[in-house]
């Protein structure tokens, strides 16, 4: 049984979605650990660069980070 229950996990990982919503600007197929490397540096710019007020961190910290992601070829993809 937990042979049974440990396949399922990893079958089902395999399964998951690794993007995040964005897209390559230059139409090659997206790297998911690389995306996921720059959407990390990103998110760490826009914190360090958001505003002080609270009530406008969220906007500023979303426009950061894609300037930020599009800056290193990625846009956000149509949903």
């Amino acid at each position: 049984m937990r042979a049974f229950l440990i396949a399922m996990a990893l079958a089902l990982a395999g399964c998951a979605s690794h993007s995040s919503g964005y897209m390559r600007t230059d139409g090659v197929s997206v790297d998911p650990l690389h995306e996921q490397a720059t959407l990390a540096q990103c998110k760490g710019e826009g914190v360090t660069g958001a505003s002080h007020d609270p009530n406008d961190w969220g906007k500023t910290e979303r426009t950061l980070v894609d300037a930020c992601m599009a800056r290193n070829g990625y846009i956000q993809a149509q949903q």
